[in-house]
């Protein structure tokens, strides 16, 4: 399937990004004067908001892949390159 692969190498993406958010607010909240700290509580909320997108992402990235359907290797026809037994098999 290759629609998964781009959205399984995004999807990490917003929780990096809520945990540069979450840090630096970490720090404007804990040093700073009164404009910092309320930056600090933007930066809070924007963090959470990245979170809960990577949330949303991850989920919908997991239920793509358990509706997708399931192919049992035993249902499957012989491979295409095997040569089938009653095809004679001559050596030069």
């Amino acid at each position: 399937m290759t629609s998964g692969r781009p959205l399984r190498f995004w999807s990490p993406l917003p929780f990096v990004c809520a945990t540069v958010a979450f840090i630096l607010a970490g720090h404007l909240l804990t040093s700073g004067d009164r404009q910092d700290r309320s930056e600090g509580l933007v930066l809070l909320g924007s963090g959470l908001i990245c979170f809960s997108i990577g949330c949303v992402c991850r989920t919908s990235w997991g239920i793509s892949f358990a509706k997708a359907p399931h192919t049992d290797p035993t249902t499957v026809g012989p491979v295409p390159d095997a040569l089938s037994s009653d095809v004679e098999h001559h050596s030069e």
